[in-house]
Order: structure tokens, then sequence, then C-alpha cells
């Protein structure tokens, strides 16, 4: 009996021992345990400063692109004006030449019309 008596002591120690660095080691759900949340905690910190560099970046593309596109719309419509412009000169020079040529078959009729008006008389 003095033997049993001496290994339950040591079983409950051993036990007892045992669950408390099981507690230590993995905290019970639901709670937050403080020595895992220091390290939590700055982890967390790293990655919302990963996050807000990246964020930055990408704000910076952003700025850039929009800036790009503003200019390729400026030329574009720099573009589109100069193709405007030509093409109602173009129009201008092809009413310029068909009033021409229409003034010089005015003129040649009217010498025709004259030419026969003098043999039939």
């Amino acid at each position: 009996m003095k033997l049993m008596v001496k290994v339950l002591p040591l079983l409950a120690l051993a036990a007892a021992f045992g669950t408390t660095t099981a507690s230590a080691q993995a905290p019970p759900q639901g709670q937050n345990a403080t020595p895992s949340s220091g390290m939590d905690m700055k982890s967390m910190k790293s990655e919302m400063e990963q996050m807000r560099a990246q964020m930055d970046q990408v704000q910076t593309l952003m700025k850039d692109n929009m800036a790009k596109m503003e200019a390729a719309d400026a030329a574009m419509k720099s573009h589109m004006e100069a193709e405007k412009a030509k093409m109602k000169s173009d129009m201008e020079l092809q009413q310029a030449m068909i009033q021409h040529l229409q003034t010089m078959t005015d003129h040649m009729q009217a010498m025709t019309d004259r030419m026969s008006m003098g043999t039939h008389k």
C-alpha cells in the first residue's frame, strides 16, 4: 500500500505538469493568450505595412496610368482636330476646283455660242 501512495502523487504531479505545459503552449479556444498575441501583433503590423506599401504602389501606378491616358486623349484630340482641318481644307480645294472648272466650262460655252452666232449671220 505504501508503494501505491507514493506513485499516485507522482502521477498526479505528472498529469498536472503535462496539463500546464499544454495550456501554456496552446491557448484555450476563443481567448487570446498574452505571450502569442505580442508576436501576432508584430506580424500583423508587418503585414499592414506591406499592404500599405502595396497600396501606395498601386495608387502610384494608377496615377501614372491616368496621366498617360490623359496625355493620350489630348494627343488623340489634337490629331482628330488636325484630321478634321485637313478634310475641310481638302473639301474647300475640291469645291474651288469644281468652281474653276464650271467657270471654264461656262466660258467655253459662251465662246462656242459666240462662234456659232458668227457663223449663222
